[in-house]
């Protein structure tokens, strides 16, 4: 009996080891540059699906029509992953957001302002947002895509 328990065991271990998590099926079309599909399936996945993460689904769409540069698609669809969601609940996520939402209404002004109180009060959870709001200020005549990437 120990011996097969001790199999068992063996056995439910190399397949626990072994089990990878998939990645979202959108992540692979976002790095090819298929943004307009990205937001379509989102879309389509926030439509047939109830317990979908509406406000991150509607984030990352917001973003697929930045790439595309159509930042009036991208500002409704901004709006929306911030609905239902309380200004005073994380204020370090709301100056992204707010900071976001300017580089996408084009008001430099508004962007600086955001990113300048991100900068002086983040936490390391929050360091990548504020890296993405000073690229898009400092490279605010880009497109939305190569203004947003920090890492270069």
């Amino acid at each position: 009996m120990k011996t097969i328990l001790y199999i068992l065991l063996f056995t439910f271990s190399l397949g626990s080891f072994s089990q990878t998590k998939e990645e979202p099926i959108w992540w692979e079309m976002e790095r090819n540059g298929q943004f307009l599909e990205v937001a379509s399936y989102l879309l389509f996945k926030l439509q047939s699906d109830s317990t979908r993460n509406k406000h991150a689904d509607y984030l990352h769409i917001a973003r697929a029509y930045g790439y595309l540069n159509d930042y009036e698609k991208a500002i409704f669809y901004w709006k929306k992953c911030a609905e239902d969601l309380n200004p005073e609940s994380d204020e370090q996520f709301w100056l992204y957001y707010y900071g976001t939402l300017a580089f996408f209404q084009r008001d430099k002004d508004e962007l600086k302002k955001n990113m300048v109180k991100l900068e002086a009060n983040h936490s390391s959870y929050y360091e990548n947002n504020y890296k993405t709001l000073r690229s898009l200020y400092e490279k605010f005549d880009k497109g939305y895509k190569e203004a947003s990437n920090w890492k270069n």
